[in-house]
Protein backbone atom coordinates (compact mmCIF):
# COMPACT_ATOMS: atom_id res chain seq x y z
CA UNK A 1 0.00 0.00 0.00
CA UNK A 2 1.27 3.46 -0.80
CA UNK A 3 1.59 5.87 2.11
CA UNK A 4 -0.78 8.31 0.39
CA UNK A 5 -3.43 5.59 0.11
CA UNK A 6 -2.93 4.64 3.76
CA UNK A 7 -3.48 8.25 4.83
CA UNK A 8 -6.55 8.54 2.60
CA UNK A 9 -8.00 5.34 4.11
CA UNK A 10 -7.35 6.69 7.61
CA UNK A 11 -9.08 9.94 6.65
CA UNK A 12 -12.17 8.07 5.45
CA UNK A 13 -12.22 5.59 8.29
CA UNK A 14 -11.78 8.11 11.10
CA UNK A 15 -14.12 10.66 9.48
CA UNK A 16 -12.05 13.61 10.71
CA UNK A 17 -12.80 17.11 9.44
CA UNK A 18 -9.08 17.81 9.86
CA UNK A 19 -7.12 16.89 6.74
CA UNK A 20 -4.53 14.26 7.62
CA UNK A 21 -0.94 14.41 6.41
CA UNK A 22 2.12 12.32 7.20
CA UNK A 23 3.06 14.88 9.85
CA UNK A 24 -0.34 15.10 11.53
CA UNK A 25 -0.06 14.66 15.30
CA UNK A 26 -2.95 12.45 16.41
CA UNK A 27 -3.36 14.05 19.83
CA UNK A 28 -3.68 17.52 18.29
CA UNK A 29 -6.63 16.57 16.07
CA UNK A 30 -9.81 17.90 17.70
CA UNK A 31 -11.77 14.78 16.77
CA UNK A 32 -9.19 12.35 18.24
CA UNK A 33 -10.65 10.30 21.10
CA UNK A 34 -10.64 6.77 22.49
CA UNK A 35 -13.06 5.56 19.82
CA UNK A 36 -10.71 6.86 17.12
CA UNK A 37 -7.87 4.98 18.78
CA UNK A 38 -9.87 1.74 18.79
CA UNK A 39 -10.82 2.17 15.12
CA UNK A 40 -7.19 2.86 14.24
CA UNK A 41 -5.96 -0.23 16.12
CA UNK A 42 -8.55 -2.41 14.34
CA UNK A 43 -7.67 -1.00 10.93
CA UNK A 44 -3.94 -1.59 11.42
CA UNK A 45 -4.60 -5.13 12.64
CA UNK A 46 -6.90 -5.92 9.69
CA UNK A 47 -4.73 -4.34 6.99
CA UNK A 48 -1.23 -5.22 8.23
CA UNK A 49 -1.71 -7.95 10.84
CA UNK A 50 0.02 -5.69 13.38
CA UNK A 51 -1.49 -5.49 16.84
CA UNK A 52 -1.22 -2.07 18.42
CA UNK A 53 -2.05 -1.44 22.05
CA UNK A 54 -3.12 1.77 23.75
CA UNK A 55 0.47 1.91 25.03
CA UNK A 56 1.76 1.95 21.47
CA UNK A 57 -0.58 4.80 20.57
CA UNK A 58 0.57 6.88 23.54
CA UNK A 59 4.13 6.72 22.20
CA UNK A 60 3.17 7.49 18.60
CA UNK A 61 2.96 11.12 17.63
CA UNK A 62 2.52 11.41 13.88
CA UNK A 63 1.19 9.26 11.09
CA UNK A 64 4.82 8.75 10.04
CA UNK A 65 5.60 7.30 13.46
CA UNK A 66 2.60 5.00 13.04
CA UNK A 67 3.98 3.87 9.69
CA UNK A 68 7.34 3.16 11.32
CA UNK A 69 5.60 1.12 14.02
CA UNK A 70 3.71 -0.90 11.40
CA UNK A 71 6.94 -1.35 9.40
CA UNK A 72 8.07 0.71 6.43
CA UNK A 73 8.60 -2.52 4.49
CA UNK A 74 4.82 -2.95 4.34
CA UNK A 75 4.45 0.24 2.31
CA UNK A 76 5.26 0.93 -1.33
CA UNK A 77 7.38 3.93 -2.17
Amino acid sequence: MKIENFIAKLQDLLEFDTVLTANTVFQKVDEWDSLSAMVLMGFVNDEFNVKLTPGHLEKLTTILSLISEIGRDKFDD
